[in-house]
């Protein structure tokens, strides 16, 4: 009975135990969060040496530890979210001037941009003669000495 209980695979799936001993989970983030902490925290406290308990001052110093981790994480998502949007708005400002790309054989081509595109998985592109270059290919931006008419 225990040999099988060894060999049989495992059909449960616990998030919280699982972050920790490297099983995969069904959830889509191996991260600790303020529950997972809490619900350890609880564990801890219920499973202490009633001789030597832990001081308050631990627990209150790992609760900041988390929620400051926690705060980190949030700014730095929005953070990226925030510089991923200043881009696009950034990349609009190259229509109608004059920009000097490097083609993919390495030459450089100047002329007037024609569109700014943004594909489905978040690629930025300006469009020079009817041709489209990504963002980082740009290498000089400045103003047309005419206005541009169609």
């Amino acid at each position: 009975m225990i040999d099988s209980a060894l060999t049989t695979p495992r059909t449960d799936s616990n998030p919280r135990t699982d972050a920790f001993s490297g099983n995969p989970s069904s959830s889509s983030s191996n991260t600790m969060g303020m529950e997972d902490f809490l619900q350890l925290l609880t564990t801890q406290i219920a499973n202490q040496d009633p001789l030597e308990p832990m001081k308050d001052t631990e627990f209150i110093s790992q609760m900041a530890n988390v929620a400051s981790l926690e705060n980190q994480q949030k700014f730095t998502q929005s953070f990226t979210e925030f510089a991923e949007s200043q881009s696009q708005v950034a990349t609009q400002a190259y229509l109608g001037r004059k920009v000097t790309v490097e083609t993919d054989s390495g030459e450089r081509k100047s002329s007037v941009a024609e569109a700014v595109e943004r594909s489905d998985d978040g690629q930025i592109t300006v469009t020079v003669d009817g041709k489209a270059y990504p963002i980082s290919n740009i290498v000089r931006v400045e103003l047309v000495d005419e206005p541009v008419s169609k």
